[in-house]
């Protein structure tokens, strides 16, 4: 019995780990190349390996019917997708978008004592003047649907709407920072009980 376990469990690994670097190579290829948002790319990716997944599982079903059915098929296209879902958001997406990393890697490569003002001023010429920061967040949002582009220029739509509208009760139920979903209602005195 234990053996029998084993096994299965050694077969679900060595099916995850194999979808799991097709999945990290496929980022090294042109695949989807003009796709520009890293996210929506990652995840056409984990659905590709996914498949992948079930299909392996399939033919382990074949091979060792007595070990595998059909819902084996079913949790390792779930189990793969949700688990790589998760680290991909949370570890190369972050990477790719966060301002610690940029801090962090900026004094790495640049040894030395820094002030706040130093690492703002640094921040705002490299990160979003040089890197183009924002724009590249703000054609995200365009290419998301959040926003339309007119005549004048842009406006927030339905969809944006909706998107705001979700997030904050994301940030209601996890406790956020309320400042970023609600920029208006942010003012000095609020600036002052932060600091403290």
């Amino acid at each position: 019995m234990i053996k029998k376990i084993a096994k299965i469990i050694g077969i679900y690994l060595v099916v995850y780990l194999l979808c799991s670097t097709v999945f990290v190579l496929l980022f090294h290829t042109p695949l989807l190349k003009g796709m520009e948002v890293l996210m929506y790319r990652g995840i056409v990716f984990i659905l590709m390996t996914g498949i992948l997944a079930a299909i392996l599982m399939f033919f382990c079903k074949r091979k060792w019917s007595s070990l595998f059915d059909f819902k084996d098929i079913i949790l390792m296209f779930l189990g793969f997708c949700s688990v790589n879902m998760v680290l991909f958001t949370l570890i190369p997406v972050t990477v790719e978008r966060s301002v610690s990393v940029f801090t962090l890697s900026y004094m790495e490569e640049n040894p030395g004592v820094y002030t706040i003002e130093d690492m703002e001023k640094i921040f705002q010429e490299k990160y979003v003047c040089e890197f183009q920061a924002f724009d590249k967040r703000f054609k995200e949002q365009i290419v998301s649907g959040n926003v339309d582009e007119t005549e004048e220029g842009y406006v927030l739509n339905e969809r944006g709407k909706f998107t705001v509208k979700f997030f904050r009760v994301v940030s209601s139920m996890f406790g956020t920072d309320e400042r970023l979903i609600y920029p208006n209602e942010y003012n000095e005195e609020d600036a002052e009980k932060t600091a403290e």
